[in-house]
């Protein structure tokens, strides 16, 4: 198994003159080795060619420069993941229901709890270009001529479980067994395909180790997320914020200009040989590995533009356009449940959607993973007692997200998908938008109600029944969600799936996209004396997954270990 390297800036330092003088020999490097070069390790390797350079090895060189050419038929895909798990009922998986915080039901597990304003013309379900959608919505519907909804949709209730799925797809996942050679992230299988041109393929701005209840301890190396599946330009590079991403870059450049001394040729030409055995498999491919890192480094390097790289992410008309203030660049810290906060080490989704879009106008990029900056910064948990205030219960409502969605989603993604339209692609006449494939997910969803039966049913006083009732959390993490594809290769105007209204849960849906006709279409009861279809189903985190890679025109099937198919219905025909 080839060996794996953790790459960061250092790696790309350039040696000063005084190091230089003091460049090992073949006979000390291998010499620091135990047994024989057998027990190079990559990072051996890599850190040999840091300090020394490549040999010049004409063919394997032009490969490389041939492999940052920015390809003609680009993809680009954006996943964007409000972490912390949006009310669904409210966005893209709708439910027209009484709001029981006003009209009080005699049976409290009956009750349905929206917001104080439910039922006023900003705060109730409409329909525009074909889709159905919530108030927390409304500021998007003009995307909705390119804009695909899954409203059929059911996940886990686990922060970290679930927003693992998110990345992996739908599989027997389990955190904290390390991930394996044949698993990929979305962004990974994506990036794995269409990486190989470009600098920096694969960006990313989530942190899973951000989450405040995962143990650090128990999720190193390769448990949980792990960054470094695939080939080493499907590998996941976390860009924090401008000032550390164009740091990177300039270091890239300024390498790029090291020259190669002659030694390092007789270094590698002398050891060609005893690499070579057999019983030196691994550190044949641990040379092999470092070899093509390295390569691949020195030459995207070479094509940086130190100019260009110097004005990326300031300009002061697209910061405007962006909503970008120096507060936006800032990174955040969280406490959860009373442990350590934690931070994701990046700027705002307005920052770094700006990054993105000059990103792929520089052809530096191809995938990007944009995430809500602030820890569970969509967890809106609530007790049914807040539902009210005073001595006269006044009514107060359920907790409205429309502020946090604004801020976190509509607003950078208008800004986002403006830019991405009025760019032409490389004098193809083509816009930058044609070639992209946006996601816009969460986690999960959340509750609008609480069954109190198991409540009533324990042996304890009714006083204590009551303050049970009143504490429950009527807010809280919920499997039933959605999510929506927004791009150029997307079946725009349209909308898969429904949740019933009296169950509260998805409806399946048919392999072309209708729902399965032995479900009532409002309530979302069996119908009498009906059953499920036998091909029907109720998408999750890997029908998305699939479907992210099949909009780029990737057959999703043994990319990673997901299980699932795509929805080719919301791929666009023709």
């Amino acid at each position: 198994m080839t060996d794996t390297c953790q790459l960061d800036e250092q790696i790309h330092s350039r040696p000063d003159q005084a190091a230089t003088s003091h460049w090992p020999s073949r006979r000390r490097f291998l010499g620091r080795t135990v047994g024989s070069v057998a027990g190079l390790t990559c990072a051996d390797f890599l850190s040999y060619f840091a300090a020394h350079g490549m040999p010049g090895e004409q063919q394997a060189t032009q490969m490389a420069a041939d492999a940052t050419h920015a390809a003609e038929d680009p993809h680009f895909l954006i996943y964007w993941y409000l972490e912390g798990g949006w009310c669904g009922y409210d966005m893209f998986n709708p439910v027209n229901t009484e709001n029981n915080v006003v009209h009080r039901l005699e049976n409290v597990s009956d009750e349905r709890y929206r917001v104080i304003d439910w039922g006023a013309d900003d705060h109730t379900i409409k329909t525009h270009n074909s889709i159905r959608y919530g108030y927390l919505a409304e500021p998007g519907k003009d995307l909705f001529g390119d804009m695909a909804v899954i409203s059929s949709m059911q996940t886990g209730a686990g922060h970290s479980r679930d927003r693992l799925k998110v990345h992996m797809g739908h599989y027997n996942l389990k955190q904290t067994e390390e991930r394996q050679e044949d698993e990929r992230s979305v962004m990974q299988a994506f990036a794995e395909q269409y990486g190989q041109p470009y600098v920096l393929p694969n960006l990313s701005w989530h942190w899973w180790l951000s989450d405040g209840e995962l143990n650090e301890v128990q999720y190193t190396g390769r448990r949980g997320y792990y960054h470094a599946l695939g080939p080493i330009h499907a590998h996941t590079i976390y860009a924090g914020t401008p000032a550390k991403l164009r740091k990177l870059l300039m270091r890239m450049e300024e390498t790029s200009g090291d020259q190669v001394a002659a030694h390092v040729d007789s270094f590698l030409q002398n050891a060609h040989s005893e690499i070579l055995k057999d019983d030196n498999i691994h550190a044949v491919r641990s040379y092999h590995s470092a070899r093509k890192i390295y390569l691949q480094l020195a030459q995207s390097g070479r094509n940086l533009d130190r100019s260009q790289l110097a004005g990326l992410f300031q300009d002061p008309a697209l910061r405007e356009e962006f909503g970008v203030t120096a507060a936006d660049e800032l990174i955040t810290y969280r406490s959860v449940n009373g442990n350590k906060a934690r931070s994701k080490f990046s700027p705002n989704t307005n920052v770094q959607a700006q990054m993105s879009y000059e990103m792929m106008r520089a052809g530096l990029s191809c995938c990007f993973f944009i995430e809500s900056r602030d820890v569970r910064r969509f967890d809106s948990h609530n007790s049914r007692k807040n539902l009210w205030r005073g001595r006269d219960r006044t009514p107060v409502g359920n907790k409205d997200q429309t502020d946090m969605m604004a801020e976190d989603l509509w607003n950078p993604l208008h800004a986002l998908v403006n830019r991405l339209k009025n760019t032409e692609y490389k004098n193809t006449q083509t816009s930058l938008f044609e070639h992209t494939n946006i996601v816009i997910t969460s986690e999960f969803g959340r509750s609008i109600h609480g069954n109190v039966d198991g409540i009533l049913k324990k042996k304890i006083s009714e006083e204590k029944k009551q303050a049970e009732i009143g504490g429950q959390d009527i807010s809280a993490h919920w499997q039933v969600t959605s999510c929506a594809f927004l791009g150029g290769n997307v079946q725009g105007k349209s909308q898969y799936g429904r949740i019933g209204e009296a169950t509260l849960m998805a409806i399946p849906i048919m392999p072309d996209g209708s729902l399965d006709p032995a479900y009532d279409r409002t309530t979302g009861k069996l119908k009498p004396e009906q059953n499920k279809h036998k091909d029907s189903f109720i998408p999750n985190h890997g029908d998305v997954y699939a479907t992210a890679l099949a909009l780029g025109g990737i057959d999703p099937k043994n990319k990673g270990r997901n299980e699932r198919p795509p929805m080719k219905f919301v791929v666009r025909s023709g």
